[in-house]
């Protein structure tokens, strides 16, 4: 440890600012982690994080004409007799036997402040008795100051923020998934674009990439996609229910057009002539002649809206029980939704998540972790249509997640607004990890500022992050004061 400065005057049990003796301004940096010796006292030892940097120098105010303003504004220099450096110390906790507790004591002003240095490893302290699991992510500028996590909250769900460049996908392959993995969950990730994660695992020994049209969807999934592309079957209840009834066989209609493809037919136009035909004779068995004629109306107008190419994406026959069972293989699983419409992606999403939601309600601990890419694309802020379905399922594998060892992880570019996370779901991430984020994230209400000012770290230094540094705050984190910490990528990695 190093001797770097003293408490000033104004200090409270949580916050204090550290006076810096002369030259190490520029030695000492913001995200420092120091040790206050409260009052003098070595057996009082408080651990904490510099952020908040101060310059003074008062004959330089920009407020009042002095001498020193007039001699620098004819080229001269200024005086630093005066000159003060400073930094905010935001305490982590008081140093104890079984590790960190909350500091109830004022920092006393004069107390010695010692900057931690490489060999003085903060987490040998900080998590003496606690159940953690060790990430391949260190705090920034100590590379052997790996960054535990508190395993017991791996299953109280992650949130990966950050804009486009900021690294949330290397992050997620390369630091979350090998945790996941080293807690003994297996990963199931869901790769939007197919494009961040699918290529990859392709080659990788563990893990196993499926294309989404080979995966079947359950009933309430094919229902809800029509609905959503014949936009609410034309707007009659009749016709709805002659989809229905064309829709509970689904799988065996599906697999007849397959099979038909031998015979050199195209499968989705043989099935969309199928489904018609089926829609229009249950239509024409409706009894009241001005009932019959409406239904014909609304069939065909959701007719014109369904294409025989709108049913390809849903025509897979790899069931969820099948899907999952690959897990059981390979560690790691990746489905490839790139390529198909959205609405198939959020269908099949219900289909996945109800199979999941079933076998927890049953008793089941899946000790799985399902990775959603781009997730406002699940649970945007203003949740419609199929999306509202979705929202709502993930708050609900959330809500009974945290006592069936699911983690739902969800990546996105942004927090709130338009380009973030629906409140409801956000509500229920308890761990964080905030890169360089949005400019629209940089205020407001439950924006990165919202978040991170009670620990003193501005918006403005979250605009400015290098990819590849986040904030890690929230449950799984040992230290109760955000930290940032990075990470190196294997050679040759892309």
């Amino acid at each position: 440890m190093k001797f770097i400065g003293r408490v000033a005057d104004g200090s409270t049990e949580t916050s204090a600012r550290v006076i810096l003796l002369k030259g190490l301004e520029k030695e000492v940096a913001a995200e420092s982690l120091v040790i206050v010796d409260n009052g003098g006292n070595p057996s009082a030892r408080l651990l904490g994080v510099l952020r908040g940097g101060l310059g003074k120098n008062e004959f330089l105010s920009p407020t009042a004409y002095r001498p020193d303003v007039a001699y620098m504004r004819h080229g001269g220099e200024p005086s630093a007799a005066r000159e003060v450096y400073s930094f905010t110390i935001k305490p982590i906790g008081l140093i104890g036997e079984k590790g960190l507790e909350p500091n109830l004591f004022i920092i006393q002003p004069r107390s010695p402040v010692y900057l931690l240095e490489d060999e003085d490893n903060p987490f040998s302290f900080m998590v003496k008795e606690a159940d953690v699991v060790w990430m391949d992510a260190y705090v920034e500028g100590h590379e052997s100051w790996r960054v535990p996590v508190l395993k017991e909250f791996l299953s109280y769900h992650v949130g990966v923020y950050g804009s486009t460049g900021s690294g949330k996908s290397w992050f997620t392959r390369y630091v979350l998934v090998p945790l996941y993995l080293k807690a003994d969950f297996r990963v199931l990730i869901l790769d939007w674009s197919g494009t961040d994660y699918a290529p990859h695992y392709a080659s990788s020994s563990n893990a196993e990439v499926v294309e989404i049209s080979k995966i079947a969807l359950d009933e309430e999934a094919v229902l809800s996609y029509l609905n959503d592309k014949t936009s609410n079957f034309g707007g009659s209840s009749n016709v709805r229910d002659s989809f229905e009834i064309f829709v509970e066989s689904w799988t065996e209609w599906v697999q007849k057009a397959l099979n038909a493809a031998e015979a050199g037919e195209e499968p989705a136009n043989l099935l969309h002539r199928q489904l018609k035909e089926s829609v229009f004779e249950s239509v024409r068995k409706i009894k009241r002649p001005d009932y019959q004629e409406a239904a014909e109306r609304a069939a065909r107008r959701a007719f014109r809206k369904l294409k025989p190419r709108d049913l390809r994406p849903i025509m897979g026959t790899l069931t969820i029980e099948d899907l999952m069972g690959r897990l059981k293989e390979k560690k790691v699983l990746i489905v490839d939704m790139g390529g198909t419409l959205a609405e198939a992606k959020l269908s099949f999403f219900l289909s996945l998540s109800n199979h999941l939601y079933d076998l927890m309600e049953s008793g089941e601990d899946l000790n799985l972790s399902l990775i959603i890419d781009e997730a406002p694309q699940y649970a945007p802020w203003d949740a419609r249509g199929i999306q509202n379905n979705t929202t709502e399922m993930i708050k609900n594998l959330a809500a009974l997640g945290r006592k069936r060892k699911l983690n739902l992880t969800l990546i996105s570019q942004g927090i709130r607004g338009e380009i973030g996370i629906n409140a409801s779901v956000r509500r229920n991430i308890n761990t964080h990890f905030f890169g360089r984020i949005h400019p629209l994230d940089a205020g407001g209400e439950g924006g990165a500022s919202e978040w991170l000012s009670p620990y003193d770290i501005k918006p403005d230094q979250l605009l400015q992050l290098k990819p590849g540094r986040f904030y890690f705050s929230g449950a799984m984190n040992p230290s109760p004061v955000p930290l940032l910490i990075t990470y190196k990528p294997p050679e040759g990695a892309r």
